[in-house]
């Protein structure tokens, strides 16, 4: 579908803008000064009030009072809303493309670029963003991302939205998994145009150098979830949202903290054939996945496992996440990645969550202790990011259990066993 032939030229259109009030704001800082956006649709009466937008000479109305006709494009800014509003525009005979569009398929139009859609996980979100740093593609493509969480159920916050942009895509680049219902949400022939390019990537996460974390990604840690609201707001690391199951047992156990780290910094503490085992489980699992993509993870990671690959379960290193960009630039004909490596890395480092730490066990089964040696981890709270040396980062985690779990006991919320999925089978 040639969106720009059905939609026209919208530099010479009336726009209307409907949505939410800060995105709005942030399509006109961009656009403003591009096309002739006459309008701000608002369903809040105070925003009539106050004009939100007369910095930009732009008036703002309601709903029930805006008099559309077929010269007017209506951009949709609103990512939480995008159906809703949509369907308010369709009741009243608005075409898709033609009298609306997502404000996400503006730079597509405008630009006359093909379009590049990336779906999925948080390595497919890395990998945008180096590609979207590579000028030679940038130069024929716009570059729109979507992330798992916001198309699977229970969320689908922006399902309609991914579907309306998707259309108009001329490659189509997702991951595969093998979360439940998650290919429901991927898309086919039948949706996306006969000619666009789909490139899967097998990933849904690596856990080989953790051994320590529930794989089950659904799983929040029970006392800090219940605990949330009376904690201090710099608990939330991602050390907390993936559950370290060693940690837990042993604060359980009511052992002291000093104590709880001297095992866990023990070299000896996983057994050589734990950790490999458990590398080599988590190999499988990519290659099963592979079967049906286009650009294979697993011999990569094997053919790189003394080196440190991952940031945590979902977020990769520089190493991978530059190869994956360069098979996908190759699917494409496009010239590889000329960034200098630091660039690449500090561009993933700027952008990505907590690290998980590597127990030095693990990291003299898959002789990793040279690299990680004076290695200090990232850990992003609400309010600042820091970096913690191993030990600081096992005591913060103890600390800040310890500190719910103590809640949970004097408000009376801690009747509850909590009991790996292993254990409460055989019970």
């Amino acid at each position: 579908m040639e969106l720009s032939r059905i939609c026209g030229d919208i530099k010479k259109r009336e726009i209307i803008l409907y949505g939410e009030q800060e995105e709005i704001i942030q399509f006109l800082e961009k656009y403003c000064d591009l096309l002739k956006i006459s309008t701000v649709i608002s369903e809040y009466n105070n925003e009539i009030r106050l004009q939100p937008y007369s910095d930009w000479d732009i008036k703002t109305v309601l709903f029930d009072n805006v008099k559309f006709d077929e010269k007017q494009m209506t951009i949709i800014c609103s990512k939480n809303k995008f159906n809703i509003l949509r369907r308010r525009l369709e009741y009243l005979g608005k075409k898709e493309y033609q009298d609306y569009i997502s404000c996400e398929l503006v730079e597509h139009v405008l630009s006359g670029k093909k379009l590049m859609v990336c779906m999925g996980t948080q390595l497919v979100g890395q990998v945008s963003l180096l590609i979207q740093a590579h000028q030679p593609l940038m130069e024929q493509y716009s570059l729109i991302f979507f992330s798992e969480q916001e198309i699977m159920e229970p969320y689908l916050n922006r399902m309609q939205e991914y579907i309306h942009v998707c259309r108009c895509c001329a490659v189509y680049v997702r991951s595969a998994c093998e979360k439940e219902k998650f290919l429901l949400k991927t898309l086919d022939r039948e949706t996306l145009r006969e000619s666009c390019e789909i490139i899967t990537i097998a990933d849904y996460g690596f856990g080989g150098y953790y051994p320590q974390i529930i794989r089950d990604r659904e799983r929040v840690n029970d006392y800090l979830l219940r605990g949330y609201m009376r904690l201090p707001i710099d608990y939330h690391t991602l050390a907390f949202a993936s559950t370290d199951k060693e940690i837990l047992k042993l604060c359980e156990q009511g052992i002291p903290e000093d104590d709880i780290v001297d095992k866990l910094v023990n070299d000896n503490f996983y057994s050589e054939k734990t950790v490999t085992q458990n590398f080599s489980e988590e190999i499988e699992r990519l290659k099963q996945l592979e079967s049906t993509t286009d650009i294979r993870l697993s011999r990569f990671v094997k053919e790189h496992e003394t080196e440190y690959l991952c940031r945590n379960l979902y977020e990769w290193s520089e190493v991978v996440v530059s190869y994956i960009a360069n098979s996908i630039l190759e699917h494409l004909n496009m010239p590889f990645l000329s960034a200098g490596q630091g660039i690449q890395a500090a561009l993933i480092e700027e952008n990505s969550g907590s690290e998980l730490p590597v127990y030095p066990s693990v990291q003299k089964a898959l002789n990793l202790e040279e690299e990680l040696k004076h290695k200090k981890y990232r850990v992003v709270t609400y309010s600042k990011v820091r970096y913690l040396a191993l030990e600081e980062y096992l005591y913060t985690v103890i600390e800040y259990l310890y500190k719910a779990m103590d809640i949970m006991k004097f408000s009376g919320m801690d009747g509850e066993q909590i009991f790996w999925p292993d254990e409460k089978a055989n019970r």
